[in-house]
């Protein structure tokens, strides 16, 4: 079994990683500053093999991580469009330092681990077409400070390969959705619609059933969603495989429009009453309008699919919310 060091590791898509590792009998490391929801009971803190660090990455020692077999570095500054759109210089800044100094001490003090790189599908964001893992090399720069910020990450974590043989993986999950998000609550305790992703955002104001509903754009905004259960499955193939130097798109079978989407969404919720009219708000000028990827090669490599479609993830991320906001 591996020894894991998991960056960001009671985040979103970390905390579901995390779980996934423990139950294939792994020893993981999480190290997290809390920085997003404040301090967030996991029911895995009192695994035999879990350890927790409460700390910022980018204070951490290089012999902190040492004797590790897989370094994967989920944190990052993340949010919905509205947020990556408000602090883009931040975001640029912040997830480049964090990333750097992981990689500087995987080398310096495990430098036959392996690191994983978690990118993301907004690499593509001026793909319109269905995209394999070919295309991020091969298609025209993002324009957003976050999607260039996360192919340069690809980027540094190839270079740190070739000039200093560090075992890589990247990682770009699309759109990742369930149960452990929830909308954007400001420092006036306000919520912020935009600033989260999507689909959180979307069920709250069904909760409180917005007339009319609130939808950023003309709705024609076109995702492939999945479900962090799904993307934890794909690291335990990847772990267990003990796959390395390579790159996977990882991508859920839900694929719909934002229109549709806030449609499916009412209907889950409130099922006796009728979808109100939409109230179209103004969109960033550089709204990414199509975001689908393929997995094939995740399939023909892990034997991986995705499991949960958008009926059982719209389900599972409405419980979370409604269990922990007060309509």
């Amino acid at each position: 079994m591996a020894r894991i060091l998991a960056l960001g590791g009671c985040g979103f898509i970390g905390s579901y990683a995390v779980r996934r590792l423990l139950l294939d009998g792994h020893e993981v490391t999480s190290v997290d500053n809390f920085s997003k929801y404040g301090f967030l009971e996991h029911d895995f803190y009192k695994n035999k093999n879990f350890k927790l660090v409460k700390k910022d990455i980018r204070n951490m020692y290089p012999m902190e991580f040492k004797d590790y077999d897989i370094v994967m570095c989920f944190a990052a500054l993340i949010g919905g469009i509205g947020y990556f759109h408000r602090i883009p210089y931040q975001i640029a800044r912040d997830n480049t330092e964090i990333l750097t100094h992981a990689i500087d001490c995987t080398l310096s003090s495990s430098p036959n681990a392996t690191l994983y790189y978690f990118s993301s599908s907004m690499v593509y964001e001026r793909m319109q077409r269905p995209v394999t893992e070919e295309d991020a090399l091969n298609q025209q720069i993002p324009i957003t400070n976050y999607g260039m910020q996360k192919l340069f990450g690809e980027f540094l974590v190839r270079g740190a390969n070739k000039e200093f043989g560090l075992n890589y993986l990247v990682v770009r999950p699309f759109n990742a959705v369930g149960s452990g998000e929830l909308p954007h609550v400001n420092s006036k305790g306000e919520l912020e619609f935009g600033m989260a992703h999507v689909i959180p955002d979307f069920i709250y104001k069904a909760m409180i059933k917005q007339t009319p509903f609130e939808i950023m754009g003309d709705g024609k905004q076109v995702r492939t969603f999945t479900h962090a259960e799904d993307i934890a499955e794909a690291l335990s193939l990847m772990v267990s495989r003990k796959v390395k130097n390579d790159d996977f798109n990882v991508c859920g079978n839900s694929t719909i429009s934002m229109g549709e989407l806030a449609e499916r969404v009412w209907a889950a919720i409130n099922k006796s009453s009728k979808f109100p009219e939409v109230k179209h708000t103004e969109a960033p000028k550089d709204d990414v309008r199509f975001r689908v990827g393929k997995s094939e090669k995740a399939e023909r490599i892990l034997g991986w699919k995705p499991k949960h479609e958008l009926d059982y993830i719209i389900k599972d991320t409405y419980q979370f919310v409604k269990n922990h906001i007060q309509a």
